[in-house]
């Protein structure tokens, strides 16, 4: 092969960047032909075809020839190590623009990090407040049910107070009418002589005007006419209490 094509072949293996020193472990500072040769014979032995058998790789083999041809030829050899300088400065290059990009793309995901993060504290303080908002809420519509339910049951002492009372008022009445029914019936039985005329005791109590009168029929009617209206009316506030806490309850859900 002349020196031309095989200044062509350093080129090429130069910009595949193929190591040719490392192929024939070569010491790169080595010129000697005869160290040059005695490294790639003792190279070249452990890829022979008589020694790899089956594995033999030819194109291994071809390379190993190459790399002695060029590294034996000066000005094969120089286009080569220049070939690797070029090599190493456009890799030092690119290492460098790699770099600055790293640089900048580090730079800008720490950006988005910072962002995402203040985004996350934002959002957590969010969530916070929201959680007191509920927190609040709930505690007014516990103190407000509470307080419905005092008033509930202090309303419904006193409506079962005046029922009782009116209970009372009631049977009262009925017994002074009946009272009065049974001294008017004791009159009328003494006026056909059925019973004998009454005496006045002494120890009987007087009676000043109307106190002590008993109620006419009439009277007690409307009493208890109105005590049912007022019970009527309690049941009535009761039930419509009863619907607006359903409903608010309701709405609050």
């Amino acid at each position: 092969m002349d020196t031309k094509d095989l200044t062509q072949k350093a080129t090429d293996y130069a910009s595949q960047n193929i190591d040719l020193y490392a192929l024939i472990a070569l010491d790169p500072a080595t010129t000697d032909p005869k160290q040059i040769h005695r490294a790639w014979r003792k190279s070249s032995l452990l890829h022979h075809p008589d020694k790899a058998g089956d594995a033999f790789d030819p194109e291994k083999w071809a390379l190993l020839e190459s790399a002695r041809d060029v590294l034996l030829d000066a000005t094969a050899r120089g286009a080569y190590d220049r070939g690797r300088e070029a090599q190493a400065l456009r890799a030092a290059e690119r290492a460098q623009v790699q770099g600055a990009r790293k640089r900048m793309i580090d730079e800008l995901e720490a950006a988005e990090g910072e962002a995402k993060r203040r985004k996350g504290e934002q959002e957590e303080k969010r969530r916070e407040l929201e959680r007191e908002k509920a927190r609040m809420g709930e505690e007014l519509r516990r103190r407000r049910a509470e307080e419905d339910e005092r008033f509930r049951r202090e309303a419904e002492e006193k409506r079962n107070r005046e029922e009782d009372e009116g209970d009372e008022r009631i049977q009262e009445l009925q017994r002074r009418l009946e009272e009065t029914r049974r001294r008017k019936a004791e009159k009328k039985a003494r006026k056909r002589g059925e019973l004998p005329p009454e005496t006045e005791s002494k120890d009987a109590p007087k009676t000043n005007g109307g106190e002590g009168k008993a109620p006419k029929w009439e009277d007690l009617k409307a009493r208890m006419i109105a005590v049912q209206k007022k019970r009527d009316a309690a049941k009535l506030v009761a039930a419509q209490e009863a619907a607006a806490g359903t409903a608010e309850d309701g709405t609050t859900a």
